[in-house]
């Protein structure tokens, strides 16, 4: 089967995202963002279809279809709305963690009944005592969130926990990127937490959640190029300059070919990287290397769609800024890229 090609199944999954898109996201996406609204509306519309128990197996109730459907049905929502994106990539997350430690939660949060978040290993929460502590200074839907779950430490112990959200203070967040996630500081002061796994249940679980957030974010990141390269194109050939369009100005069709080749090879990374992981094998490796080419080609389109709109690209009328801003924000999200590129370096050179 050719790397880019799904099953009819998958293909009809992805369909249906790509219809909700057109129909719902793509006519509101920027006014949202302009005033941080929250993508309610349009998470509860995912939750409508089924989506969020897509990679949960069939025999705990989900549709047992892996990874690939979802990361190929992400470049469509990526490349109007990242925020939405990665609201769909945390109920993932915590669908796939209480599918793992055996939680009466899954179905509520499968069914979308609750908006979870997933923390992860990176901001350091501690446990003691059934009691959770710690900071996480940039948390996707924290603001809106039902429940938490939280990779954390109790004494040399790694546990995996779910909170109230509401139990934790919250600070909303005026970031660079993101705005219709209601992205959130979260602290815990001795929030009394549930323990649903720990030591190697919990290290599985949790690396779990990490590779499904490097896939999804592959995904969402590959559509939010593909959307500036669109938007590049479609204002390149309606722009006359020196009396001719400027999407025949080599120039420009030079920087639209590299952001092509760029995000063609991040897409292809990120499929294979899903289709090893559908297949049962380690594909950890793999799913770094596509979350990091996928963000770099996202801010790369970006960024030159914004020279190619010249002065209109920074005004909030036109789709490249978001993208930008939105690709900046993923770039140190979850960690961020360095700390992945870190990691690889570590994997292959220990």
């Amino acid at each position: 089967m050719h790397n880019l090609q799904l099953t009819e199944d998958q293909d009809m999954v992805v369909d249906t995202v790509r219809k909700l898109v057109a129909d719902a996201v793509t006519p509101k996406v920027q006014e949202l963002d302009e005033h941080r609204g929250f993508a309610r509306e349009w998470f509860d519309a995912l939750a409508e279809l089924g989506v969020y128990g897509l990679s949960v197996s069939e025999e705990k109730g989900g549709a047992g279809m892996g990874m690939l459907p979802f990361v190929a049905a992400l470049e469509s929502i990526g490349a109007q709305s990242s925020s939405l994106a990665r609201l769909w990539i945390g109920q993932m997350q915590a669908a796939l963690v209480l599918e793992d430690t055996g939680s009466d939660l899954l179905d509520e949060v499968a069914a979308g009944d609750k908006l979870v978040t997933f923390a992860g290993r990176e901001h350091g929460f501690t446990v003691a005592g059934g009691k959770l502590t710690g900071k996480a200074l940039m948390v996707p839907a924290a603001m809106e969130a039902d429940l938490m779950i939280v990779a954390a430490t109790d004494g040399d112990a790694t546990v995996l926990v779910s909170v109230e959200a509401g139990a934790c203070e919250r600070s909303a967040l005026r970031g660079l990127g993101l705005n219709s996630a209601a992205c959130g500081a979260v602290t815990c002061e001795g929030v009394a937490a549930t323990v649903l796994a720990s030591g190697d249940d919990a290290s599985t679980a949790i690396d779990r959640a990490e590779l499904t957030a490097w896939l999804g974010v592959a995904g969402a990141s590959v559509g939010g190029a593909f959307g500036s390269i669109e938007a590049a194109k479609k204002h390149a050939s309606e722009r006359i300059a020196f009396g001719k369009p400027l999407l025949v100005q080599q120039a420009v069709q030079r920087k639209l070919v590299e952001c092509g080749r760029a995000v063609a090879a991040a897409r292809q990374l990120a499929w294979h990287a899903a289709r090893v992981t559908d297949l049962g094998e380690c594909a950890r490796d793999t799913a770094m290397q596509a979350r990091i080419a996928a963000v770099d080609a996202m801010v790369l389109a970006a960024d030159e769609s914004i020279q190619i709109h010249g002065g209109f690209g920074y005004t909030v009328e036109y789709h490249v800024e978001r993208h930008y801003r939105d690709g900046k924000t993923l770039e140190v999200l979850d960690g961020g890229n360095d700390s992945l590129r870190d990691r690889l370096a570590a994997a292959t050179f220990a």
